[in-house]
Parts: structure tokens; sequence; C-alpha cells
């Protein structure tokens, strides 16, 4: 009698024939040709992602053994610099992983730990580390280093960012703008302003945070310049005028606002900035622009017109913000309510003669509002 381990050698071999000997018919053979190959495919695809999970694995163990190490060194080099500058990292990978700490540590700092921080590191290299991989085709690691060249704000690297203007990808010429304006604002605002119109995939936003970082002063003279060249007003440049100096942008308004009406319609934006502007002035010269204003057909200018005059308006403006309490709008009738009982010189007499003479119920009903809240 065999005994078992014959047999099982037995049955080993007859299914190793049955494997290595192919059927005859060709379906049968298609079928287990495909799946061996399936089979082959799928140990494969197991095999490399415990490779790859592996290798994971070891990256972020060295990752947060990176951390650990340089994270207490930013923070008291922060606080008060070293003997002697520490070994730059080596290797990509902890060279984007420095950079990650560097900026997380930066943006919590104020005062003279920013300066020891740059000085840090510019000191050990990373300055011409960054310029390497700003050069570079991954997208992530062009934005990594502008972000540090932004907070760096040395001119030293103006030519090495200044091309990314023109890059197709919007939120890597957004960047390479806000570190431009970190490094010179007036100087980078002269680049960028001519660009607004051209680079539709400027979100107004984004434009209106940048013209924020430079400052009214650099925003003013390339903003104004663009905008007397040409007759119609750009609508994106326009829309950035309330982030100039308005002692500035006045002249441009008193013009812009001493056309007709009917011609002037269809432009609320400009509108609306010329006569947020001239509100901000608190010129009393600007009182007959304002009130032409309050007849404009755009609910949103008549709003703007109230808003401006509200800021200059005297007794004698009664009538007309009166007048604004039958507005078809919702949000000029809760202007001009608040106008009017912030008015100077006026008593509580002549806000209920107001209340009582008024016979739009919609109207009343703003100015009700309006008086109870300036009693609070």
């Amino acid at each position: 009698m065999r005994s078992e381990l014959v047999d099982l050698q037995w049955l080993l071999s007859q299914a190793l024939q049955v494997l290595t000997t192919p059927p005859d018919d060709p379906v049968l053979r298609f079928a287990v040709y495909s799946a061996i190959a399936l089979a082959g495919l799928t140990l494969l695809i197991m095999l490399q992602v415990l490779v790859l999970t592996e290798l994971a694995s070891r990256r972020e163990r060295r990752r947060l053994a990176f951390t650990g190490d340089w994270r207490p060194r930013l923070a008291a080099w922060s606080v008060e610099h070293g003997d002697a500058l520490p070994w730059p990292p080596r290797g990509k990978h902890e060279e984007v992983w420095f950079m990650l700490l560097w900026l997380r540590l930066r943006r919590q700092v104020r005062g003279q730990s920013q300066q020891r921080l740059n000085a840090l590191f510019e000191g050990i290299g990373m300055s011409g580390r960054v310029v390497r991989l700003l050069r570079g085709r991954g997208v992530h690691r062009r934005l990594l280093s502008l972000s540090c060249l932004q907070y760096l704000g040395n001119d030293r690297y103006w030519s090495d960012v200044l091309p990314l203007l023109d890059d197709p990808n919007p939120v890597m010429a957004l960047t390479a703008a806000q570190t431009l304006v970190a490094m010179d604002p007036e100087r980078a605002m002269q680049r960028v302003i001519p660009l607004v119109e051209l680079r539709r995939d400027w979100a107004i936003p984004r434009l209106e945070a940048l013209c924020r970082q430079a400052g009214p002063t650099a925003v003013s003279g390339p903003l104004l310049a663009r905008l007397v060249e040409g007759e119609a007003p750009p609508i994106r440049l326009v829309a950035l005028l309330t982030w100039a100096e308005p002692n500035r942008v006045a002249p441009w308004a008193r013009r812009f606002l001493t056309g007709r009406i009917d011609e002037q319609e269809g432009t609320d934006v400009s509108l609306c900035a010329a006569l947020s502007c001239l509100g901000q002035q608190h010129d009393p010269r600007d009182r007959p622009l304002l009130l032409r204003w309050l007849e404009a057909e755009s609910p949103q200018v008549r709003l703007e017109a109230v808003q401006a005059l509200r800021r200059q308006a005297g007794p004698e403006d009664a009538p007309f913000l009166l007048e604004r309490l039958t507005d078809s709008s919702w949000w000029v009738r809760q202007a001009a309510a608040d106008a009017l009982v912030e008015l100077p010189g006026v008593s509580d007499a002549d806000i209920a003669a107001w209340q009582q003479a008024l016979t739009d119920r919609y109207g009343r009903d703003a100015l009700t509002r309006a008086i109870a809240e300036r009693r609070r």
C-alpha cells in the first residue's frame, strides 16, 4: 500500500501536468492563460503595494525624527542666536521638511524673531536651494519656494521670481506677485497692475488682497496711470480703486461722475468706486455730484450715493434723504433712514414729524428701525 507522501507527490505532479498542458479547445486555452495572467498581475500589484507602503512608512519615520530634531532648534534660534549655525538639511525630502517647519514658525513669530529666522535660513544656504527648486517643474515645490522667498522679502531674488508673473498657472502667477510685493511693493505694483486686464484668470478678491498687501501708496500711481490712458475705465481696474489713496483718486472720480447719467449707466462698479472715493473725501464741493447720482437707475449706485452723502450730509439734505425712503430698494431705504437719524442738528421732534408725514409703509418701517437703533 502506497504511503500518503507518495500519494501527495502524485497529486502534485498530476496538477502540474494539467497546468502545464494547455487544453485543446481554443476558448478554454484562452481562459486558462487569462486566469494565469490575472493571477500574476494581482501578485505584482500586491507586491507593489507592500513595497510602497514600506517606503512610505520609512519616510514618515524619517520625517518625524527630522521634525523632532529641528523643531526645538528653530524655536531656540527664534529666541536667541546660537553660537554656530547648524548643519543644513541633506537631500530633497529634508529640504522640503525644513522649509515647511520654517514657514510654520515664521508665520507665528514677530519682530526680532522673524529676522533671526531669516538669518538662519540664509546662513545655512537654504535660499540658494529655494531658488534651485523654483526653477524646477514641480508645482507644489515651486509654490513652497515662493512662500519662503515671500517671507524673506529680499529683493536680491527679484530676477528669479519676476518671470513667474507670466506663468500660465494663475495660482503660481499670483503667488509670484505676492512675493514681489513683499520684496518691493511700489516696484511690484508697476509690474502687476498692467497685467490685471490681461490675466482674466486672476480673481478680483485675490487682486484686492494683493493691493491690501502692497498698500495705498504703491497702488495709487500705476492704477491711476492705467485709468487715464483710456476713455472707458476697465472694470477690473476700477474694482481696485478702493485700495488706492482717496485724495489721489478724487480728481478722476469727479471727472467720471460729471458725465451724463444715461451715458454712464451700465458701469455700476466704476460709479460705485467713484462715489465711495468722494464720500471718503468729505468735501462739500462734491455735494451736487452726490445728490445727482441719488436718481441713478441702478439701486447699487443709489445706495453708494446715499452712503457717500451720509458722511457729509447736513440738515439741508433731509428732503433728498426723505425721498429715498420711498426707494424700491430695501438697502437704499435702510441707508437713507440711518443717514436721516444721524443728521447734525436734527432733534427727536424733527424725526417724529418725518415719521408722521411718511405715507409709504416701507419707508416708515425703515425710519422706525433707525430710530430704535439710535436710542440704544
